[in-house]
């Protein structure tokens, strides 16, 4: 995550950084067909996305998220924006607060109202997710 952080900040311009988004998104795994389903997906997206959850096998369990999306850059930002909450356990979800990692880097600021609005839909499903994991962990 840091490594990333760090090629973000070096990026000249918001194009550039869309560019690497972009390259994140075609790098994310797409989900099983089966999970693609109207349960998994992100509401309030402009763009038809998807989140799932499961705790792995570790002791105490961590969550693991997948993501997927219609687009390279929507997939992206998902990808970007789930970074603050890997190998984490779901207790560790709910308490971290992902604007220590996007403040910083003015994400928010450079997103359309639309994006914005689907950054706050990806947020709160991580949440509900976590909080139905944590009942379970």
């Amino acid at each position: 995550m840091q490594e990333l952080m760090e090629a973000f900040q070096m990026l000249p311009d918001w194009e550039d950084r869309y560019k690497l988004i972009e390259d994140l998104g075609r790098h994310l795994p797409n989900l099983p067909e089966d999970q693609l389903t109207e349960d998994n997906r992100i509401k309030d997206c402009n763009t038809r996305a998807w989140l799932i959850a499961h705790l792995n096998d570790e002791n105490p369990p961590k969550l693991v998220f997948e993501a997927d999306g219609e687009t390279a850059t929507v997939r992206g930002l998902m990808a970007l924006m789930l970074l603050p909450f890997r190998d984490k356990t779901p207790e560790e979800v709910l308490a971290t607060d992902p604007d220590d990692l996007f403040g910083p880097m003015g994400l928010e600021s450079a997103l359309s109202p639309t994006r914005r609005a689907g950054m706050e839909a990806l947020l709160f499903r991580v949440r509900e997710l976590a909080v139905e994991h944590a009942a379970t962990a």
